[in-house]
């Protein structure tokens, strides 16, 4: 249990620290800044304390959009994503939902990828659609959702990678 939660305390400070320090510098072709910090998101246990999980992603979201002074899209984007992703989890992983940590170990790899790509789709979108809030700029979120969100994956496909390998 204390290896879990060190854990999860190293993915919550590891994704808080290097989006406000590093990923937020990027801006690939302009706009372009993948989302690692919803990496605390994708691994915490899939039996965890949901309240607590729903209270957690949404300080790391407050956290992030008070260091970079945003206007609360971090944390509506994270705290809608920790409502839904008992759902991602149960059409992902199917009869292996109740493996508590299915990303990790248990799982068939298209399984945790399916999972991974929808959580990042769905997180991406309710943030760009908070940050656009418009229906004529559309266009605009869909391009931002798609980019950002391959982005994002292939950068927490890596670390999934390497974890996995261990």
């Amino acid at each position: 249990m204390l290896k879990i939660n060190l854990q999860l305390t190293f993915f919550y400070l590891a994704g808080l620290i290097l989006q406000v320090f590093f990923f937020e510098l990027w801006d690939l072709f302009g706009y372009i800044d993948p989302m690692f910090y919803i990496i605390f998101i994708i691994f915490y246990q899939f039996d965890g304390s949901k309240s607590q999980f729903i209270i957690l992603s949404f300080s790391l979201g407050f956290f992030i959009d008070i260091l970079t002074q945003n206007p609360g899209a971090n944390s509506i984007s994270c705290l809608l994503i920790s409502f839904i992703r008992p759902l991602l989890i149960n059409f992902s992983f199917g009869i292996n939902s109740d493996i508590s940590h299915g990303m990790i170990t248990g799982t068939r790899v298209k399984d945790r990828f399916l999972f991974l790509g929808l959580t990042i789709l769905f997180h991406h979108l309710f943030y760009f659609i908070t940050t656009y809030f418009s229906f004529y700029l559309i266009l605009n979120i869909l391009i931002s959702t798609i980019l950002t969100g391959i982005l994002s994956f292939i950068l927490i496909g890596i670390v999934l990678g390497l974890m996995i390998k261990k």
